[in-house]
């Protein structure tokens, strides 16, 4: 079974706990996770109880676009499953592509682009990744 709602997966309130979703064969996935394309995923940071989840996407690639470095756990998942990191340290902006590095946003989309990464996971912290990514990925991939 999947979970879809990891909002109510916490610690020490109400809901299903870490241990308990393992317990209870739950897949929990990343907050704001969603199915973009076809082997294209996007999402909020994934945490160790989503790794269970992440394992049936069959990653081949995660596109990170924090400055902020990858933690060791998320590390240590992808080096166990052979999954490349691209980290394109983008500040996040409140307004809307405001201030967004061209260079960084093109060479995320090359990596988006190449079938070979795919399935592919791009991620932030809250998973309100930057439209323009995604809008620019379906004009020039359905061109």
């Amino acid at each position: 079974m999947i979970l879809h709602e990891p909002n109510v997966v916490r610690q020490g309130g109400n809901g299903v706990s870490h241990e308990g979703a393992e317990q209870e064969g739950l897949l929990v996935t990343p907050f704001n996770f969603s199915m973009v394309d076809k082997g294209v995923y996007r999402s909020g940071f994934p945490s160790i109880i989503n790794f269970p989840f992440l394992e049936t996407l069959h990653l081949r690639s995660i596109i990170y676009l924090c400055q902020e470095p990858y933690p060791a756990d998320n590390i240590e998942f992808i080096e166990n499953h052979g999954i490349k990191l691209f980290h394109f340290g983008i500040e996040g902006n409140k307004e809307p592509f405001v201030n967004i590095p061209e260079d960084a946003i093109r060479e995320a989309l090359k990596v988006l682009l190449d079938v070979g990464n795919h399935p592919v996971l791009i991620h932030c912290k809250r998973g309100k990744v930057m439209p323009i990514i995604f809008y620019l990925f379906h004009d020039t991939y359905e061109s």
